[in-house]
């Protein structure tokens, strides 16, 4: 029975060999691509460390009432654009009213009083030059007179005052900018030190950023560092240097300061490229031959046989056209710099080699 067996083992391989059949795991021919490559080669240049920044905007700012009563007249929303002077909203005036009449009412009878004080001291006063009345009885007529005229003073005052906490009613934009925050609604009950919106200027961004002690030490007052955002390159000036490091991460804090027309959202995270003192050694590719498969950044790197190996890099700063590579690749390995979009792992790559720029 094992002799059977064995035969027809032997038939069947025989069969499908005469078929030309090829065994499971043979591997299928592999696809070539037509690409230039570059041989990297080490170069010394200047060296960055890079911190990540907040953007945010310089001129902002919460808005709330001095005075206490209901909100009313909110109409701006959340996002909206307002001009500097603009009513954004108002507090139930009611209560300020009651006191704007009745020091107005204590101004009338204070200069009442004043016109009748007057009035006597014009008398007594030719009565007291004709020696027609004592000293005592004109000190009393003066000091009357001078007691109405202070009334009125302090009268007028508390009209001025109430008048000025009537002002406090109406809230205006102090400048122009956007809302960003709207904590109340009408009808709610405003009181001192709770605020009601938050006003914040696009137009003047900065940069807020922690800086480890010894880059620190390079920075200088007006310096302009390069800033990342979205893969551009922006100029920031440098406007805060706080000397005194946080106690727990031991950096320190440095501000920044965007051009107008940088285009950036306020809120948005950006790396800031810190030069460091002296030179390095670096290794720049084109940026052309950086590419982003699955997420990760990476280059395909031409190996001994003439085969591309998609290979995980760590990209540093652009610089031009180039980009410089912290981690990942190694001078005298060669890459892909053109038709990237057509490699895949394991292509073979028939290639012209590329001028290093």
């Amino acid at each position: 029975m094992r002799k059977q067996l064995l035969i027809a083992g032997m038939v069947l391989s025989l069969g499908l060999a005469g078929c030309g059949q090829k065994p499971p795991h043979t591997a299928a021919a592999e696809k070539s691509v037509q690409a230039q490559t570059l041989t990297l080669a080490a170069g010394k240049g200047q060296g960055y460390e890079t911190v990540p920044g907040t953007v945010m905007a310089s001129q902002q700012i919460q808005l709330g009432s001095r005075l206490s009563g209901y909100l009313l007249g909110l109409q701006v929303h959340v996002g909206q654009q307002v001009r500097a002077g603009q009513l954004l909203f108002q507090v139930d005036p009611a209560d300020v009213d009651n006191q704007v009449a009745q020091a107005q009412a204590g101004l009338a009878q204070a200069e009442a009083n004043f016109a009748d004080a007057q009035s006597n001291y014009d008398r007594f006063h030719k009565l007291y030059d004709a020696q027609a009345i004592p000293q005592k009885q004109w000190d009393q007529v003066r000091s009357q007179y001078q007691m109405a005229k202070a009334q009125v003073a302090a009268a007028r005052a508390g009209t001025g005052s109430a008048a000025a906490q009537l002002r406090y009613a109406r809230v205006t934009a102090p400048f122009s900018g956007v809302i960003t925050e709207k904590y109340m609604q009408n009808g709610d009950l405003v009181a001192p030190g709770h605020p009601v919106l938050s006003l914040a200027n696009p137009q003047q961004l900065e940069i807020d950023c922690s800086v480890g002690s010894a880059a620190f030490a390079t920075l200088r007052v007006g310096q302009q560092l390069s800033v990342i955002n979205d893969g551009k390159t922006l100029a920031a000036t440098v406007r805060d240097l706080v000397p005194v490091a946080d106690p727990i991460t031991h950096s320190h804090l440095v501000k920044l300061v965007l051009p107008a027309e940088s285009n950036v959202q306020a809120g948005a995270f950006v790396q800031v490229e810190i030069p460091l003192v002296g030179v390095t050694t670096t290794l720049r590719i084109p940026r052309e031959a950086l590419l982003n498969r699955a997420g990760i950044p990476g280059v395909f790197v031409v190996n001994q046989k003439g085969v591309a190996e998609y290979r995980m890099v760590r990209p540093g700063q652009i610089v031009g056209e180039q980009m410089e590579i912290l981690a990942g690749l190694s001078a005298g390995e060669r890459i892909v710099v053109s038709n990237t979009e057509a490699v895949d792992n394991g292509d073979k790559i028939e290639s012209a080699e590329a001028a290093h720029g």
